[in-house]
């Protein structure tokens, strides 16, 4: 891994400001629209995740790869709403498959003739037999590290220092953190990432680091965790 030393920061920290200073102009309506859907969403956006700096962009549109703001600026979309729209915005036929389903009910609660169709292209497409389905990624990590803990009788996760694993108590460590409070590159500390999250979570006997070495037991995480 490259030093630290080895970049101008400063340089670095300068081009990024004037990179936002050169944003704001280009959206006005976005920051002008945030005023009002503050007076009933919290911080104005769905998502905390969706308020990226240095400003959140509210989006009008998408057609296959493109996006358009609400101040008209067109975008390629490299985002993919975090890779769920690998087949574009607006596909005719995901339309067409959206309309159908919708004119046949838009919410049961309970499981559809379907279920079997798509657990059988998913398992081939993957290589995985059996499927159950998420709202989120968070959820799906959430149930996987309750499931894993539960098969193996583990406490001890491995959550990789300075990644996002998830929305949960278990895994909000160090995502983003103050590097002044991380600690040693060998034995990092665990920072929470919101206030609220349990410190137990970030403790060496529930959270391990995959960097290279472990923040509990001696050992590398390079081998086989216990």
């Amino acid at each position: 891994m490259a030093d630290a030393a080895a970049f101008d920061l400063e340089r670095i920290d300068r081009l990024i400001a004037e990179e936002e200073a050169a944003l704001e102009p280009k959206h006005r309506a976005s920051l002008e629209y945030r005023k009002t859907a503050e007076r009933y969403v919290a911080g104005g956006v769905a998502s905390s995740w969706q308020d990226s700096p240095p400003h959140a962009i509210y989006v009008d549109r998408g057609e296959r790869n493109r996006l358009w703001d609400i101040d008209g600026n067109e975008y390629i979309d490299y985002h993919l709403g975090y890779g769920a729209m690998v087949v574009g915005h607006a596909h005719p036929k995901v339309v067409e498959a959206i309309e159908r389903a919708a004119r046949r009910g838009t919410h049961f609660a309970q499981p559809t003739k379907d279920l079997d169709a798509v657990g059988e292209n998913l398992a081939e497409r993957f290589g995985l037999p059996l499927w159950r389905f998420c709202n989120s990624g968070t959820e799906a990590t959430l149930e996987a590290v309750r499931l894993m803990r539960a098969n193996t009788g583990r406490d001890v996760i491995v959550k990789i220092e300075g990644t996002y694993h998830g929305h949960h108590d278990s895994l909000m460590f160090s995502v983003v953190p103050d590097p002044a409070r991380i600690g040693p590159r060998e034995h990092p500390v665990a920072v929470p990432q919101a206030l609220g999250i349990p410190k137990a979570f970030g403790m060496p006997s529930a959270c391990g680091t995959a960097t290279g070495c472990s923040r509990g037991p001696s050992r590398s995480l390079r081998g086989r965790w216990p």
